[in-house]
C-alpha cells in the first residue's frame, strides 16, 4: 500500500510441464544387478533436514520410522525424511516390504520426485491418494491392501517415463506415463536420476527387503 519493496529480488529455476512421450511397456526393461538399500543399515541414508535421523532406527533388517501419538490419538509428526546416499538412479525396478499403523501416512519417492504412497486405505474407496498410488496422479485400479499392521510387499518399475506398480502381488498401475512430480519432489526435473526417499515427517512406518534392481 506504501509502494514500497516487501523484499529483495531472487533468482529460480523451473521446468515446463512433461512432454508426451512414447509408449513402452515397462514389460521390456531388463535389469541388472540388486541393490540393497538397507544392506548398511541407517548409514546408507542421511536426513533431509536439520534433524539428523530424528525418529528412525534400524533393527533386525528393518528400517522403522516412529514418532508416536499426541494424546488425542493424532499423529506427532515432525520426524526427517530420509535420502539414500546413493542417488544416480534413473530407470529400474524397487522392491520393499512395508508396514503401518493405522491411519498412518509415509511414502517412497521414486528418484526423490514421484511419490509411491504409503497409506492406510484399507476398506476405504480407491483414488490418487490410495496405498501404492502414483500419489495425487494415477489411482490404482484394483484394491490390494493388507490390514494396518500387516507387512505389505511392493514393487514398482520405472521404465521410459512410464510406471508399473504391483501391491501383495496384484498390479494395480501398469504402464502409467509419468506426467510430472508429487509434493515434496526434491525438483521438477522428471528426467534426470536420483535417490529414493523415504517419507518420515507425518506417522510411522517400517521398512525391509528393500532391493533396487537398475535398468540396463
Amino acid at each position: 500500500k506504501d509502494g514500497k519493496a516487501k523484499g529483495e529480488w531472487k533468482s529460480f529455476e523451473g521446468w515446463r510441464n512433461a512432454p508426451a512421450c512414447p509408449f513402452v511397456s515397462t514389460k521390456d526393461a531388463k535389469f541388472g544387478e540388486p541393490i540393497d538399500l538397507l544392506a548398511d543399515g541407517l548409514s546408507g541414508w542421511k536426513s533431509m533436514s536439520d534433524k539428523p535421523k530424528f525418529g528412525w532406527s534400524f533393527k533386525d533388517g528393518v528400517l522403522s520410522n516412529k514418532l508416536g501419538l499426541n494424546p488425542d490419538g493424532s499423529w506427532v509428526g515432525g520426524g526427517a525424511n530420509l535420502m539414500s546416499k546413493e542417488d544416480d538412479f534413473k530407470d529400474f525396478n524397487l522392491e520393499y516390504d512395508v508396514r503401518i499403523p493405522r491411519k498412518s501416512n509415509s511414502g517412497v519417492y521414486l528418484r526423490g520426485r514421484f511419490e509411491c504412497q504409503v497409506v492406510d486405505s484399507f476398506n476405504e474407496p480407491i483414488n490418487r491418494h490410495s496405498m501404492a498410488a502414483y500419489y495425487g496422479r494415477v489411482a490404482p485400479i484394483a484394491s490390494a491392501e493388507k490390514a494396518p499392521g500387516e507387512w505389505q510387499h511392493v514393487s514398482v518399475t520405472i521404465y521410459k517415463r512410464h510406471m508399473t506398480v504391483a501391491l501383495n502381488g496384484v498390479t494395480i498401475i501398469e504402464d502409467a506415463e509419468i506426467t510430472g512430480v508429487t509434493g515434496g519432489a526434491i525438483d521438477a526435473d522428471i528426467d534426470a536420476p536420483g535417490p529414493i526417499y523415504l517419507q518420515g515427517d507425518h506417522s510411522d512406518a517400517d521398512f525391509r527387503n528393500m532391493i533396487l534392481r537398475p535398468a540396463i
